[in-house]
This record gives structure tokens, sequence and C-alpha cells, in this order.
């Protein structure tokens, strides 16, 4: 049984696009996981350190977490941890100071009666936790590349867990950092090899002061998806989630239509349902759009998402959390009403609706409190999560 298990993983990551050849990489403390072989250029070897497996030997080292048991709860009540959080709470700090301030912020989030913690932990094409695919992000140790000696994501797992805290991994699949950030990331990741090489130049874009991954390659597509793999094989995460940084640019800077930008988001956004489920099924993947809904959600057109398709059709997401930032009387955008579109979009479908409130503009007002009582009380959302932490306690 386990044999036609992982069998079956491996049959699941070549449906996803992943062209397997005769080698895998295997990490020094023997996790298995797929590179991207497909059209190889030159730069695609093992990083240091890392042997070559067969795929032989990969199938029988590959393991199927299906009876890890997720915390998750049917009625969410949520907040988000941003990078900006980690500004005060990791940056340059030491294990034992982090330790104490996840422990002082934790405690917090279970005194008001909250039960999952949406931790961000891919902000910028980097990682906050040692990954092989991302360099560390700047925002632990204050630069690019830096190992703090320590694993702020197991460390928030482990301390939302012994809370009964459900742990999220949110992360932006294709914002990257600005030009000194990727100049400093080592040499050994693919963004960086990607940024320095002119023969990789339609790989990502510069909007403003950021660089951002294009959507429509393949290479970028499978690295976003090892990158999700890593974080499911690796931690007992209850979920990951995807917010709303889609297409930042223009399709036609990639020289991509809109329906060729929808194409893109939604193979993404498949394959990184079907990658989570063959690690693990229990853990739920969602995501965060924008949440304006006019005759759709607003997103579909202006950032190239078919949340149409994905709230409605089974393999796609979990549940969906549409930033619904608005006030009751907003002459655009009401509370109320936004909130009733969405929840007749999955009413008849498994997508959970939870929905995204705006501590940063409606904290402490009377009116905030109103617009949690409302989604108490609603039929369909079954939730809320709170945009975001700073904001919620001040």
């Amino acid at each position: 049984m386990n044999y036609l298990r992982r069998l079956t993983t491996v049959f699941l990551l070549l449906m996803l696009g992943y062209t397997m050849t005769s080698c895998e990489l295997q990490s020094k403390d023997s996790v298995s996981v797929y590179y991207p072989i497909s059209e190889s250029p030159s730069f695609l070897q093992p990083l240091e350190g890392y042997t070559l497996l067969t795929s032989e030997e990969t199938i029988a080292q590959t393991e199927v977490q299906e009876g890890d048991q997720s915390i998750n709860y049917e009625d969410m009540k949520g907040v988000w941890i941003s990078y900006l959080e980690y500004g005060w709470a990791l940056k340059g700090k030491s294990e034992q100071e982090f330790y104490h301030a996840i422990q002082t912020m934790f405690d917090k989030v279970q005194s008001l009666g909250l039960n999952t913690v949406i931790v961000q932990v891919r902000s910028h094409g980097d990682a906050y936790y040692p990954s092989q695919w991302y360099p560390w992000s700047q925002y632990v140790s204050g630069s690019v590349g830096i190992n703090p000696g320590f694993d702020p994501l197991q460390i928030m797992v482990e301390q939302a867990h012994q809370r009964g805290l459900s742990v999220h991994a949110w992360l932006n699949p294709y914002r990257l950092m600005q030009d000194e950030g990727m100049s400093l990331t080592p040499d050994q990741y693919l963004i960086k090899q990607w940024y320095q090489s002119a023969e990789y130049a339609s790989y990502m874009t510069k909007v403003g002061d950021y660089w951002y991954l294009n959507p429509g390659n393949e290479q970028v597509q499978n690295l976003i998806i090892q990158g999700a793999s890593e974080l499911v094989n690796q931690y007992q995460i209850d979920g990951l989630q995807i917010d709303d940084y889609f297409y930042t640019a223009s399709p036609q800077v990639f020289g991509q239509d809109h329906v060729q930008a929808k194409a893109n988001t939604t193979a993404m956004v498949k394959g990184l349902y079907d990658a989570i489920k063959t690690v693990n099924t229990q853990v739920l993947f969602g995501v965060s759009p924008a949440g304006n809904y006019t005759d759709s959600p607003h997103s579909d057109n202006t950032q190239y998402t078919d949340l149409q398709l994905w709230c409605t059709t089974e393999g796609y997401l979990d549940y969906v959390a549409p930033q619904i930032y608005w006030d009751f009387d907003d002459a655009v955008a009401p509370f109320a009403e936004i909130v009733a579109k969405w929840e007749n979009l999955v009413s008849d479908s498994s997508c959970k609706l939870y929905v995204g409130l705006a501590d940063y503009k409606f904290a402490g007002t009377e009116n905030f409190q109103k617009q949690i009582d409302f989604v108490d009380d609603c039929k369909v959302a079954k939730g809320y999560i709170h945009f975001r932490y700073d904001n919620l306690f001040g």
C-alpha cells in the first residue's frame, strides 16, 4: 500500500507539469524534493551538499502524510501576521527573544477567542524558515540570505499548536525584492540566477521598486509549487494561503492576453492545490483576493484570477477569504452587499468563505464590532480574519 501511495505521489507531480528525468534532489536531512527539469537551462544543478537520486530512489523515500492530524475549525476566527510584525518581533532577534515575542502574541490571540493564525512565510521571494528554494528574508536577520541560527516557522507552529491554534502558512507567490535585496541573494537560488542573467529576462519584470515573477512561465510556476510542497512536507502546518498579488504587471508586459493570464493563474492555483493534497489531504488551501465584487469578483478582471471557477469547482480551493475592507455605508462597496455576493458565489460549493476584515481602518470602532456580529450571523460565511495583528492589538 505504501508503495502504491508513493507511485501515486509521483504520478500527481508529473500531472503538474514536472518532467521527471533520472535525477531528483535529496537534502542532507533526507527529505526528497522535486526539481523542475523540463527544458533545463544550464544553471539547474544540484545545490552544494545535495546528491542526485534516481527516480526509483525518490519513489522509495517519498512519504505521504495521510495520517497527520491537522487543526482546523469550521468557524475560523483568525488573524494575519505579516512581515511587518516580524520587523519588531523577529528581525535581528535571538531565538529566545523571538520565542518570547511569539508566546506573547499567541497568548493575546487566544485571549480574544481567535482560533487561527495566518503567518507570513514568504513575502518577497524569500523565506522565514530554512528553504532550499528561497533565501532567508531580510526581515529575519536584517540581511538577505543570512541564517539566524534557528527556525522561526517551527517555533510558530509549535507555540500555536500548544494553544490549540490552527496555523496557516501565508505566501506571496509572485512578488520579489527590490534591486538591493535581489543583488544580495545568494547565487544558488533560482530567483538570483534569473535576475542576473539577460537570458532569463522574461522570467520577471519590475513594477515600481519591486520585481515580480512572470505567472506564465513554467519554471516560475514550478518554483512556486516546489516551495509549497517543501512547507507541507517539512512542517505540521494546517493550511496554506496565497494572497491578492497575481498580475501586478499587465499580462501584455509578458506577451500574454487576458485569456492566457487567467489560464496561468489557474494553473498555479491548481498546481498548488494538487501538490498540497498529495502530501497531506488534511492541509487546507485558500486564497485571499481583493474583496470588491460587482457582477463578478473584481480581481477576475484586474488580477486575472478566475474565482468564479476556483470557488465553484472541486479541486482548486478549500476556502476563499476576500478582503472586504469597506464599511456598511460605503458608496461603492457596502460591506453587507459585498458579503452577500461572495456568499452567493460559494453557496452551492464545498469552498468555505471567511471574510477578511480591515482592522487597519476600523478597529476599535462601533461599526467594526457590527461587522464581526454581522459575519457571525451569516448563514454561508464561516468566520473572519483580522488584518492584521498590529492593527488588532495596537
